[in-house]
């Protein structure tokens, strides 16, 4: 079991901080993508340029969640939260200083690092509070709030980028996770520090021994393959194809997000009551049809047809917390959430990396289109491995 019987005595309180941490994150996150136009214009890159150095966040969370996942069982998830809000403070104030595409690399990798650090302890604080029934509807949920209120990032960063220029905005949006740090640290902690706790890469073994996990697993990764590429890719897409001004590829963005955390709750309940093979396998067929139609097609079209797809690939990993939860569990090792967490974090980063490279080399000799097309190929092959993985009996 993941929580006690009795409803731990802070769960609202630790349940509200982890959802402000994803909210931060996310917001700190998405605040770049109106800025990219702007990154790519002032630094000459090229679709492909934005795209690598779109990379270097996935990169460094991927380097960096493996250790997380030990440090949160180890030291705490309020830790976690209040170390990763101050990468993201440095991650904004690098945003705002970056003058070349090294340093503007150099600040995204610092936010794939604390990103990786922030979600591990979040998911963890989560895991800890919750039994397993109810694991899947609050593990979207947080992701939907906390995200829910990020994904007005790109409109708010759009439209002050146009208002006051690019310095300026991201050091007011530095206020975010310096208010995050503050509020850490009066929630309290939910695991005794210090305890003994597997190593990352034996319990990422013993993970890859249930079909379950390897099936969530292929879940997260065929989500951050789809958000990697549309994140790099789609906001040039909507200013070269449709000359939209830098506040209205932000509202493109933030109506189209909205979605993908509606989707997380809606899945995560879905697969709580019904299972967790049923969600996954719906959501990716949702994703595999409406991915090309975000690449023609007016400006209101290329919005359904994003919502759609990053709808359909919300509901479609959802079910993976619940399954890398359980997983753990089997293992012997409950309560050492930081490992679950940890590795859904590493997984996600996997696809996140392989998104924008995917997208950035197939955009070098195809259009936008196309560079969907081959993704939505993509996510229908993950989707028959997923099927083999979970029979329709779990």
């Amino acid at each position: 079991m993941n929580a006690m019987a009795l409803p731990h005595p802070h769960r609202t309180r630790v349940f509200a901080l982890a959802m402000a941490a994803i909210a931060v994150d996310t917001l700190m996150f998405s605040a770049i993508v109106p800025a990219l136009p702007e990154f790519q214009r002032e630094m000459g890159l090229s679709d492909t340029g934005v795209a690598l150095i779109f990379a270097a966040f996935p990169v460094a969370q991927l380097c960096v969640a493996p250790f997380a996942a030990r440090w949160v069982d180890r030291l705490g998830r309020r830790v976690a939260i209040l170390a990763g809000a101050v990468l993201l403070a440095l991650a904004g104030v690098g945003f705002a200083l970056a003058a070349d595409p090294w340093s503007l690399a150099v600040a995204r990798a610092v936010l794939g690092g604390a990103s990786a650090i922030t979600w591990t302890g979040a998911l963890a604080y989560v895991s800890d509070v919750y039994p397993p029934d109810q694991l899947g509807f609050r593990l979207g949920l947080a992701e939907t709030a906390g995200g829910g209120a990020g994904l007005m990032a790109p409109l708010l960063s759009g439209l002050l980028i146009e208002w006051i220029g690019i310095t300026e905005t991201f050091l007011i949006l530095v206020a975010f996770p310096v208010a995050l740090i503050v509020w850490a640290l009066t929630v309290p902690e939910t695991v005794t520090r210090g305890g003994p706790t597997p190593g990352m890469f034996r319990a990422l073994k013993g993970l890859s021994t249930s079909p379950g996990a390897r099936a969530g697993a292929i879940a997260l990764i065929l989500l951050a393959i789809v958000e990697g590429m549309a994140e790099s890719l789609f906001p040039l897409d909507l200013s070269e194809r449709l000359m939209l001004s830098t506040a209205g590829v932000g509202l493109v963005v933030s109506l189209s997000i909205a979605t993908l955390f509606l989707g997380a709750p809606l899945g995560g309940r879905w697969s709580d009551i019904a299972g967790r093979r049923t969600p996954i396998l719906a959501g990716g067929i949702m994703a595999v049809i409406a991915l090309p139609l975000m690449a023609i097609g007016p400006a209101w079209w290329v919005t359904i047809a994003a919502a759609i797809t990053l709808f359909g690939t919300a509901i479609m990993a959802a079910p993976a917390g619940p399954l890398f939860t359980a997983a753990v569990d089997d293992m012997g090792e409950a309560g050492s959430y930081g490992i679950s967490s940890g590795a859904m974090v590493m997984v996600f980063a996997v696809g996140f990396v392989l998104g924008p490279i995917i997208g950035g080399v197939l955009s070098a000799f195809m259009p936008f289109l196309g560079v969907c097309i081959v993704v939505a190929a993509i996510v229908a092959a993950g989707l028959l491995m997923i099927a083999r993985l979970l029979p329709r009996a779990n």
